[in-house]
């Protein structure tokens, strides 16, 4: 008996000259089936998302009172820190002159701190102001102009010799 694995021989096909050519290919037949199978695999896909979306939801609703407490409570904190923190900010802002917005820091010593290094950084007086060019010019001109004059006048004072 023949194994199911080897290939079929035709009668009459061996041979050179051409006569085992293959079939052509049927692409669009592939492509379709291809199509069909990724179709299918979408759809799975779906399901598994819609079935992953139910079990978070209802792994949120399972959530204990505890738990939902604990969560309320952490917010309710960190807002009234929040509030405290923008009160003292207020403060030292009316304080030192400096707006409320700028002031790192977490407590009323730390930002008092940061807000006299700040006025003591802005205060220094400004860096000199660069020579404008227009201005370079007009004295490299007046060097040019007094250099020719003192050539000229030196050239004079050589011919008379």
């Amino acid at each position: 008996m023949a194994e199911a694995n080897e290939p079929t021989q035709v009668p009459g096909a061996e041979g050179g000259d051409g006569a085992n050519q293959e079939p052509p290919v049927d692409y669009k037949a592939l492509y379709e089936a291809e199509k069909k199978h990724s179709r299918e695999w979408e759809k799975k896909a779906k399901a598994n998302r819609t079935a992953a979306a139910a079990l978070e939801e209802a792994n949120n609703a399972n959530k204990t009172a505890e738990d939902q407490i604990a969560d309320l409570k952490k917010r309710l904190d960190d807002k009234e820190k929040e509030e405290k923190r923008s009160k003292i900010a207020a403060k030292v802002a009316q304080e030192k002159g400096v707006p409320a917005s700028l002031i790192v820091g977490d407590d009323e010593e730390s930002m008092s701190k940061w807000a006299d290094d700040m006025l003591a950084a802005f205060k220094k007086p400004p860096a000199p102001k660069a020579r404008s060019q227009e201005a370079s010019r007009s004295r490299a001109t007046a060097t040019n102009l007094s250099c020719a004059t003192s050539r000229a006048s030196s050239s004079v004072t050589t011919r008379d010799k």
